[in-house]
């Protein structure tokens, strides 16, 4: 028995003996960028240095390339310390990188054990290297400013969640396509504008931020989100507006044929609540939220509409309508469906129950 438990006790010390790496002995990798210009690949990293006490500062280092392969070594070569990648939170695409195809990168990423399945990934509106250079010298001592915009932006604002176990999934998936968030230099500031669009690995358009919540929503992803909306003209101040905060949203899809043609019906149900709206909709004896409750689902069913025809045009299906159909049609060819995908009939149907508007209801 006791020789059992030495046995046992020995296994488990093995076990714990990992090769220790102290942290003034690497150069921890926590963002990359990737961009292609002149025939050259540019590959940029961010690493924090870390000074007295807690206090870090984000530094660059830059290397370009002929071939993307060879980015990593040749940064290597310019760094004192070994490259480490397990702390790698963020990849940013420059737009001319991702318009070549970034699943040379995303098939390297998946390959890679020290990397993890909840690394974020973006393309930048012009280089990726300049709006990280921008994010190392404004934001001091946060080396990790753009992923936690990233997140969020997810938990409590417009943008669907989307990380490296996301995009892959949906890059293989048969019936849907991947996108990204997508970010643009405001002077000097970087900016979360969207979200990129791919088809094939390939970049081939954006959406900002207003269209975003509807794929939020479209998507089922139910909790949080604002959207603006026209609820008509009183006085002299032109077009009034509201502004709506999601709670909780269900999409429903149902396939159906009409006659000689498919149908997609979307049922949204969106429980709300109004941030902001114009005094004159708190008239007294005047049920007024009754028709912008109408306003508001009109409104929201022609966005969907043209957001819906804006992915048709461009033959993408980032909402993932393939793999929906597919899962309710037997013997369902991918080939014959997305053939018949930019000129199907998808009609959106929108139901807005606002649950409170504010401390003066």
């Amino acid at each position: 028995m006791k020789r059992w438990l030495a046995c046992l006790l020995g296994l488990l010390l093995l076990g714990g003996c990992a090769k220790s790496r102290p942290i003034d002995q690497i150069q921890i990798i926590q963002q990359m960028g990737y961009d292609f210009k002149d025939d050259q690949y540019i590959g940029t990293a961010v690493y924090p240095t870390f000074k007295q006490g807690p206090m870090t500062k984000p530094n660059m280092l830059t290397t370009s390339s002929p071939t993307v392969y060879d980015l990593i070594p040749r940064l290597s070569a310019k760094s004192a310390l070994p490259i480490e990648e397990g702390q790698l939170r963020l990849i940013l695409f420059g737009k001319q990188f991702a318009e070549r195809g970034i699943e040379q990168i995303t098939h390297s990423l998946a390959r890679n054990n020290k990397v993890g399945s909840h690394l974020f990934l973006g393309v930048a509106e012009g280089s990726a290297k300049e709006l990280l250079d921008i994010t190392a010298k404004t934001t001091l001592s946060d080396t990790l400013y753009l992923p936690n915009l990233i997140k969020q932006n997810e938990q409590s604002m417009n943008l669907p969640k989307t990380n490296l176990h996301l995009f892959l999934y949906r890059y293989f998936s048969p019936g849907s396509d991947p996108f990204l968030p997508y970010f643009e230099k405001k002077g000097r500031f970087v900016k979360l504008e969207g979200v990129a669009l791919f088809r094939d690995g390939r970049y081939v358009g954006h959406v900002d931020l207003r269209d975003s919540f509807l794929m939020k929503i479209l998507l089922g992803e139910t909790k949080n989100g604002v959207y603006q909306l026209k609820v008509g003209e009183r006085g002299k101040q032109g077009e009034d507006r509201v502004m709506l905060q999601n709670l909780w949203a269900k999409p429903t899809y149902k396939w159906r044929r009409d006659g000689d043609r498919h149908v997609l019906d979307v049922f949204v149900h969106i429980h709300a609540s109004v941030r902001d709206y114009p005094s004159w909709l708190d008239e007294p004896g005047a049920n007024l939220f009754t028709d912008v409750k109408k306003k508001m689902e009109k409104e929201l069913e022609q966005d969907m509409r043209r957001l819906f025809h804006y992915f048709q045009e461009k033959r993408i299906d980032p909402m993932g309508i393939g793999d929906f159909v597919r899962s309710v049609t037997r013997r369902w060819d991918r080939e014959s469906f997305y053939r018949e995908y930019p000129d199907l009939d998808i009609r959106p149907h929108v139901t807005v129950d606002i649950i409170h508007t504010g401390i003066g209801e």
